[in-house]
């Protein structure tokens, strides 16, 4: 799952979600672009949009556009 999949299923936007989190809208259209990966993010980063999502930083990372049932 991809985390734009991840914000679909929550109808969630990305807008919300910087807003939430306090990660840059910018980062969160590419990392949902495919521009940047989760995987190159800071742990602050990771942190923060686990934080926002309420979910653990390993399911952030699980994030990475690979095929995975749910977080």
């Amino acid at each position: 799952m991809t985390l734009q999949a991840y914000l679909d299923q929550r109808n969630m936007t990305k807008y919300h979600l910087s807003k939430i989190s306090g990660v840059p809208k910018t980062t969160i259209m590419d990392i949902c672009a495919g521009r940047s990966s989760i995987a190159r993010c800071t742990a602050k980063t990771v942190q923060q949009l686990a934080r926002a999502l309420g979910c653990s930083m390993e399911d952030i990372m699980a994030l990475s556009g690979e095929d995975f049932d749910t977080l």
